[in-house]
């Protein structure tokens, strides 16, 4: 699979996902990825994308600022 920005080679990587909403920020690590070698554009598949908005819909209402998750440890 090639980059969609920059025909780049993709590889796989874990990321940081990192959501700003109006009254908290929540950052999901380790989250596996597809990542550009070249411009580092970021690629999920329908799985971790449906997992992903499950995590943020559960914590969006949370009372903190800023709400750091571990992926691995919310979808398990």
């Amino acid at each position: 699979m090639r980059c969609f920005t920059c025909n780049g080679q993709l590889e796989e990587k874990k990321v940081n996902y990192v959501v700003d909403l109006d009254s908290t920020i929540i950052i999901v690590k380790g989250v596996p990825a597809k990542v550009c070698k070249e411009c580092g554009e970021q690629y999920f598949d329908d799985e971790t994308t449906e997992k992903l908005e499950k995590i943020v819909d559960n914590l969006k209402n949370f009372s903190a600022e800023i709400t750091v998750v571990n992926y691995n440890e919310k979808v398990a």
